[in-house]
């Protein structure tokens, strides 16, 4: 199916679908188009793609929109960790586990998974209505973060999850760990020698630098252990949409579910911070220190809600430890980008002034995360 992939689709094809979104088994389509959102529809690559157009009922005509995502082929990734999630999110919606998430959060409709030769199972999916994250106040962020809580919380206390075996995804937290780490070595030898920075190198910083370098392995030991639920495992701004239901009702719709599984506590929450405000690429929501402490509380009071009666202590340890130190590691990887690899200049050393100094800012507000967590830990480990 590597070519031309979208001509086999006509209206046949596309009305059980269609009456499904409609919630209308008599709705026939009139009219329709599609247009191509990520992807190219020649190769078999992953393809997201919106479908839409007009449909008579029996009352009146309607117009109608669905999602065709088609994951990429597993055989396009040679490794184990990249190559399984994109077919996780096809299994996930056939075994029925997003159909009805506890608390909060919702994923879209599926409509039907039609599995096609070349490993590529078409997935038909709500278009979902809402507001993106993009463009949420920053009190959406909190009801997020209280929702994603409750659905956690709930998967702790007492909702059963399936026991399958491809649900289990805890074996990805060493690998995920890892990987912002492979860098670092050579990262801190330019931050030691580079005119802009080896005076802060036998510094405060330089010294914390080195701690959370030299110790990460007991952090993420005690990560290991943390307690499992179902995590989303790329929550973020591209993923989330609010919705509010006619009956007053606040949704928090979460898109892309391909990296999803039953893995340790922490991950998601520390991820939507930090890509919300700490290393904030599209936007940034409120300040790092404001913007951690409002989403931990609001998570917590969640997991608590969801009647989860486990010591909170632990999950915060959790989100505080996977800021600090993985993210840590991708911030310094942010200043050897925009200042370790480049030679200073009459040109360019205001604005690598400026980025040191932001850097410095940031990471300061990092360090005081993992000494909560080291506080912590002695805690929670006796």
């Amino acid at each position: 199916m590597s070519k031309k992939r979208l001509d086999k689709i006509d209206s046949d094809m596309l009305t059980p679908f269609v009456q499904k979104a409609l919630d209308n088994p008599s709705a026939r389509i009139t009219e329709w188009d599609y247009q191509i959102v990520k992807g190219d529809g020649t190769l078999s690559k992953r393809l997201v793609c919106r479908f839409f157009g007009q449909a008579a009922t029996q009352k009146r005509e309607v117009s109608w929109s669905i999602f065709l995502k088609v994951p990429n082929p597993t055989q396009t990734h040679l490794d184990a960790w990249h190559r399984e999630p994109f077919q996780r999110e096809p299994i996930l919606y056939q075994s029925g586990i997003l159909k009805d998430l506890p608390g909060g959060i919702f994923a879209p409709c599926c409509f039907g998974v039609v599995e096609h030769s070349d490993d590529e199972p078409w997935m038909w999916l709500e278009d979902v209505s809402g507001k993106p994250a993009l463009e949420w106040p920053l009190e959406r962020f909190r009801v997020a973060a209280y929702h994603f809580g409750m659905m956690q919380g709930a998967f702790m206390a007492d909702v059963p999850l399936p026991d399958y075996p491809w649900l289990d995804t805890s074996g990805w937290l060493k690998p995920k760990l890892a990987n912002p780490t492979r860098r670092v070595p050579n990262i801190l030898d330019k931050f030691r020698i580079h005119p802009l920075t080896r005076e802060l190198w036998n510094s405060q910083i330089g010294e914390r630098l080195r701690w959370l370098w030299d110790n990460k392995e007991t952090f993420f030991s005690a990560l290991s252990k943390m307690p499992g639920t179902l995590c989303h495992g790329d929550f973020n701004y591209t993923n989330l949409f609010a919705r509010r239901l006619p009956n007053g009702e606040d949704q928090t719709v979460v898109i892309d579910w391909q990296y999803s599984g039953v893995r340790q506590i922490g991950e998601d929450m520390a991820g939507f911070i930090a890509d919300s405000s700490i290393i904030p690429v599209r936007r940034k929501a409120a300040e790092p220190k404001e913007f951690t402490e409002m989403m931990i509380e609001a998570y917590l009071a969640g997991l608590r809600d969801a009647g989860w009666k486990g010591d909170l202590r632990v999950v915060r340890f959790a989100c505080l430890t996977t800021l600090a130190f993985p993210w840590s590691f991708n911030l310094l990887a942010g200043l050897n980008g925009n200042v370790l690899n480049h030679q200073i200049t009459e040109d360019n050393r205001r604005d690598m002034d400026q980025k040191l100094n932001e850097y410095i800012q940031t990471q300061e507000f990092m360090f005081g995360l993992a000494e909560e967590a080291r506080t912590l830990l002695e805690v929670i480990d006796h």
